[in-house]
Formats: structure tokens, C-alpha cells, sequence
């Protein structure tokens, strides 16, 4: 199979094997997805938990806090990735040292990513059924 492609294909058999290859494209893709996935959906729950704690409903109540939360969550949302991307370039150079790459690719990843897990975990717990938090109270869980 490999001297299929190597007689008939040979300026493909080099794309798909070796330094630079798909597969190394493939693994940073993956490496890079992943990471961002579990590092903004951590920090998208503590803030999406801390925006509705500390909404004025909340057990917390801290308007001024909520307030500056709120208002990070809406504008990181508002900006296009690209935008971002380009913003936060001395900020990723501080943190990984470098402004290219797969690593440097993540803070601005997570950067974006972060608020829209956080207004989903908002707006997931604010859509809770009052009458099943009563009931839950009610039972003793605190």
C-alpha cells in the first residue's frame, strides 16, 4: 500500500508523514481543543456559580461585584475570536513566553471560550424550578 502511494502520489506521501505532517497538525488540533475544553469549562462554572451568587438575588448579594463580572462576560463574548486573537497577543507572550503556536493558541482560546460556558452554567442554574430548591431546603440539604 505504501509504494501505491509513494509511485503515484509522491508530493503526498511527505505531507502525511513526518515533521509537519497531518498527523502532527491532527495532534495539535486535538491537544488544543481538549485543553481549552477542560480549562474554560472549569473557570465557565466558577463564574457562571459566582455570577449567580452574587446576583441580586443571590446568596451572596454583591451588585458592584456582578456588576463588573457581568460586564466582562458580555464584552469577552462580544469580540470576534480574530479580534481577540490579536488583542491578547502581548498577554500570551507574558504567560507562555511566545505568540505562536499551539500554546500560545490557547490563552486566547480559553480567553473567548470561558464566557460562553459561563453564561450556560447562568443561565442553567438561574432556570432551576424554585419549587424543587424549596423542597431540597426543606429536606436539609444546605
Amino acid at each position: 500500500m505504501g509504494q501505491f502511494f509513494t509511485k503515484y502520489f509522491p508530493n503526498v506521501v511527505p505531507i502525511w508523514s513526518g515533521d509537519g505532517g497531518v498527523t502532527q497538525a491532527i495532534n495539535e488540533t486535538l491537544y488544543m481543543t481538549v485543553l481549552t475544553a477542560v480549562v474554560a469549562g472549569i473557570l465557565g462554572i466558577v463564574i457562571g456559580i459566582l455570577l449567580v451568587l452574587t446576583d441580586e438575588d443571590g446568596l451572596l448579594a454583591n451588585q458592584p461585584f456582578y456588576f463588573i463580572l457581568d460586564k466582562l462576560v458580555n464584552i469577552f463574548r462580544a469580540v470576534p475570536f480574530i479580534i481577540l486573537l490579536a488583542i491578547m497577543t502581548p498577554v500570551t507572550r507574558a504567560i507562555v513566553g511566545t505568540g505562536i503556536g499551539p500554546t500560545a493558541a490557547l490563552v486566547p482560546l480559553i480567553a473567548g471560550t470561558t464566557p460562553f460556558y459561563a453564561r450556560q452554567v447562568q443561565n442553567a442554574l438561574l432556570t432551576v424550578d424554585p419549587g424543587v430548591i424549596e423542597a431540597a431546603e426543606a429536606m436539609g440539604v444546605s
